[in-house]
């Protein structure tokens, strides 16, 4: 089994970057072709796109919250340029006698045909799989058994989780906006291994960003890093959205992570892992929210947990953005970026 991968880096890499590492445990090496990532220096792009999807079973194509609406310097759709590199992967893969499965992402959803330009527009009568962080695993292998022809067990929602988003939605009905910096407890005090000791005080839990004054941050190819601050507990940290907005003469950033323990133990989470948040090379180290969808402040080996983390800034967060970690770095925004002034 042999799938290709196509995927907007800053809507997706972060996503796609998890998917080919789950991809390549699950159907062995050399079974997935992530675009540039499998192209040599030097080697005509869309002959070896041609070459790829020819000695591929399918193609996925994963779709975050951008995908559809990312735009070219000029303010144009990207999509709708027959050079862009996605528009050219996807028309090449729907040509041809392969399976062409959506993914989503994000909460991202499905484009409509109406939507896409003419020769997408079939991708709209594609059946779509989601995968989520808090069912990652499960989503994943529906995935698979979907690639093999087998049937797919969908995953229930866990009512922690749909619990807490009714809630928010409630209190956005209720006072007319998203709330920011809520009430809560979103730090709590971590327990057993890997951890620090002493008590951690309590700070508001994050509210998912919403409305006009909030702006996306476009994210780096790979916004994701181990922290290894215990090498017997490392934790995988990977940048999943990122958002900012004015606010009081200052700047509020909130970062969506996802979280997995890739060693073998018990590892301690919390908002204690997230050390600095840094804009125009200056630190800011006072995470301002913090909320998880994991119900105690551990996380078992091989799961993954769901965070969100904020941060009152110094400076307007447009340039390079970097998330410093108790033992990593991120890059969440591209290097290549200029870091910006104050």
């Amino acid at each position: 089994m042999r799938v290709f991968l196509s995927y907007r880096r800053d809507d997706a890499g972060g996503y796609a970057g998890r998917l080919t590492d789950a991809l390549l445990q699950r159907l062995g090496p050399k079974s997935v072709f992530q675009d540039v990532s499998a192209i040599s220096p030097g080697q005509d792009y869309t002959v070896a796109i041609d070459r790829a999807l020819a000695d591929s079973d399918a193609a996925l194509v994963v779709i975050g919250p951008g995908w559809l609406t990312a735009t070219t310097p000029r303010g144009t759709r990207r999509l709708l340029e027959a050079d862009d590199y996605v528009h050219l992967e996807l028309a090449r893969a729907l040509s041809r006698d392969i399976r062409v499965i959506p993914v989503l992402v994000g909460g991202a959803r499905l484009p409509e045909a109406a939507e896409l330009p003419d020769d997408l527009q079939a991708l709209a009568q594609r059946q779509a799989l989601e995968l989520r962080n808090e069912t990652w695993h499960h989503d994943v292998d529906g995935l698979v058994r979907s690639l093999r022809g087998e049937p797919v067990v969908l995953a229930k929602r866990p009512r922690r989780l749909a619990a807490a988003t009714a809630l928010i939605a409630l209190l956005a009905l209720g006072a007319g906006a998203w709330w920011l910096w809520g009430p809560g407890s979103g730090s709590r005090t971590p327990q057993g291994n890997g951890g620090p000791t002493g008590s951690a005080a309590a700070i508001p839990n994050c509210a998912q960003p919403a409305g006009q004054a909030w702006n996306r941050i476009a994210l780096g190819n790979n916004a994701t890093a181990v922290d290894k601050s215990d090498p017997d507990y490392p934790l995988r940290v990977s940048v999943t959205d990122a958002y900012w907005r004015a606010r009081n003469g200052k700047w509020q950033v909130i970062l969506g992570t996802a979280v997995e323990n890739v060693g073998k133990h018990v590892a301690s989470m919390g908002s204690w892992r997230y050390t600095s948040l840094v804009v125009a090379q200056r630190d800011n180290d006072h995470v301002m929210c913090f909320s998880s969808t994991a119900p105690t402040s551990t996380v078992q080996p091989g799961i993954i947990d769901d965070e969100r983390v904020g941060f009152d800034v110094q400076c307007m967060p447009t340039g390079r953005i970097a998330l410093r970690l108790q033992g990593g770095l991120i890059s969440v925004t591209p290097d290549t970026l200029d870091p910006g002034t104050c």
